[in-house]
């Protein structure tokens, strides 16, 4: 088995000879909407939006919208018909399979 054997001395001395100016000053004076590399934030967005699950949250928040406004809308009616009804269930079904498809669904690994 090798083995490295390596004072606390020789350790900091390798460590100052490695250039910590580099490592320091990348990180200083680039705001905090910099891109972290060079590709910039065009490349770097879609991964964010995959890892957040934006868009997905977004369409679940706007069906809670969705269902809220037409529950409302449908206790509301003083006499309501089959067609009405039937608007009304395809909504609540429409939204139990999104809502699955939101559970099961995971974020894209990009490491």
């Amino acid at each position: 088995m090798d083995q490295v054997t390596l004072s606390l001395a020789e350790y900091e001395a390798l460590k100052a000879a490695a250039s910590p100016e580099e490592e320091e000053t990348a990180s200083v004076g680039k705001p905090w909407w910099s891109a972290p590399d060079d590709r910039g934030w065009l490349w770097i967005a879609p991964e964010y939006f995959s890892r957040w699950r934006i868009f997905p949250r977004a369409f679940i928040s706007m069906y809670i919208y969705l269902l809220y406004e037409v529950t409302m809308w449908f206790m509301a009616l003083p006499d309501p018909n089959t067609q009405q009804a039937g608007l009304v269930s395809v909504v609540v079904g429409a939204g139990a399979a999104w809502f699955g498809l939101y559970v099961n669904s995971t974020s894209t690994d990009h490491a």
